[in-house]
């Protein structure tokens, strides 16, 4: 196995010091952890970049067209249950105040 010499800023090595006292793991593990999350992390970006350009158009979307869209996934049994009075009697359905229009 090669062993690859990497040298450490003093701040580096107090990080770790400090996270191997917290955790109780030893330097290794932590380091053996931080790589894998990166490899990870790095892994989901690559497997998103097409995705990502896609959730870029979403984010760019006017506000009341995601409001629509929302509304179109409410199922109908889901609808049909709401109140039709609901601007009529809003403070009976928000503070429970008796209805104002039956």
């Amino acid at each position: 196995m090669e062993t690859n010499k990497i040298e450490l800023t003093p701040e580096q090595k107090g990080m770790l010091a400090s996270l191997a006292q917290e955790t109780g793991e030893p330097v290794n593990a932590l380091i053996d952890k931080a790589l894998e999350d990166l490899q990870e992390r790095l892994r989901a970006a690559r497997e998103n970049g097409a995705k990502g350009r896609g959730q870029q158009k979403e984010k760019n979307k006017p506000i009341w067209e995601k409001i629509v869209e929302a509304g179109r996934r409410i199922p109908d049994e889901e609808l049909e249950g709401l109140p039709t009075d609901m601007a009529a009697n809003v403070d009976h359905y928000a503070y429970g105040l008796p209805k104002r229009y039956p």
